[in-house]
């Protein structure tokens, strides 16, 4: 009778390293999972806003008189500077395809975009202003693929648009 003492308590000492093991790793996977998430998050709102920028500075260019190589180079100049182009390498990584698929969308259209001004277009041209139109159904499809994936609401109550 005299081994019922240490093998019961070498017995709960395993149960209590195994128990701290599993606890600790299930902790690990969780901060881990929510690490992740929050770099997705960071991510998506620099991929936007970055987005967000090309479009307002094709868009100035496409409401100013100029023409010819002056007006090309800033067009192009213009187009790069928002770092979209890095963002979408990031995004490729990180993100599950659906979003990847919606970002190369939004972002081939701001590519087609730039190369409509490029050939003259401006902003009261057919071609631009429908370059514009499915833009903003792109961008719309790609934040809320964006927000599915964060487990974001589909909606916000009180919040019809911004």
């Amino acid at each position: 009778m005299e081994w019922i003492s240490p093998v019961s308590t070498a017995i709960g000492a395993l149960i209590g390293v195994g128990s701290t093991l599993v606890v600790d790793r299930a902790r690990w996977r969780r901060e881990r999972t929510d690490r992740a998430q929050e770099q997705r998050l960071h991510l998506y709102a620099d991929y936007s806003a970055s987005l967000s920028r090309m479009r307002t500075a094709l868009n100035e260019c496409a409401q100013e008189e100029a023409q010819g190589e002056d007006r090309a180079q800033r067009v192009r100049a213009l187009f790069l500077s928002p770092g979209g182009y890095e963002l979408r390498h990031q995004l490729a990584i990180l993100a599950p395809q659906a979003v990847i698929e919606a970002s190369r969308t939004a972002f081939i259209i701001l590519r087609e975009t730039r190369d409509c001004l490029l050939a003259g277009a401006d902003a009261h041209s057919t071609d631009y202003r429908e370059l514009e139109d499915s833009f903003d159904n792109a961008i719309a499809e790609l934040r809320a693929l964006m927000r599915r994936d964060l487990g974001a609401p589909d909606s916000i109550p009180g919040q019809a648009g911004y």
